[in-house]
């Protein structure tokens, strides 16, 4: 206890840095890379939204590396044939679905470039009941002769609720 107290002091006076925010945290978070490059790969992920309020599986899968995993928490989904038929199944139950997404960092090395995301997603059901949930997605990508495309995708949920139809 009196450990807990002396660092929340130090942290106070500004001796110590508070355990939940480090420098080397933030520097791990921030953007970097060709602003261009920054600025396809937001656009592929506001294209990859666009296919999903649109439920358009075609569009949709064409923001993913042939080799890509997805990951919703319940273990890799591996190649595009199979992340299709998971996407698929996923959206089924839903008479609509809206997604948004902030990024938190964009950052770029050559031809490989990581992010991550925070994902606002509206579903209703056929009944009328909707869903909100509030996600985030760390997100690797790969450029191709065709452009970025997702590698990798992270998922995990952040909160969620839901409201019944009126």
């Amino acid at each position: 206890m009196i450990k807990k107290i002396a660092l929340l002091f130090l942290c106070m006076v500004g001796l110590a840095a508070p355990l939940s925010a480090t420098a080397t945290d933030e520097a791990a978070k921030a953007n970097h890379g060709p602003v261009a490059d920054r600025l396809a790969i937001r656009e592929l992920v506001e294209s990859y939204n666009s296919a999903v309020i649109e439920i358009n599986p075609q569009k949709w899968i064409s923001h993913w590396a042939k080799d890509g995993v997805w990951n919703l928490g319940g273990g890799d989904i591996e190649g595009k044939d199979a992340i299709l038929e998971h996407w698929l199944s996923a959206m089924a139950p839903y008479k609509y679905a809206a997604m948004f997404s902030q990024p938190v960092f964009i950052q770029v090395d050559g031809d490989e470039a990581q992010a991550q995301w925070h994902t606002n997603e509206r579903l209703q059901l056929p009944t009328g009941d909707q869903m909100l949930v509030i996600g985030r997605y760390n997100d690797r990508y790969q450029r191709l002769k065709e452009g970025w495309k997702i590698k990798s995708r992270h998922y995990s949920v952040v909160f969620t609720t839901g409201r019944p139809a009126s």
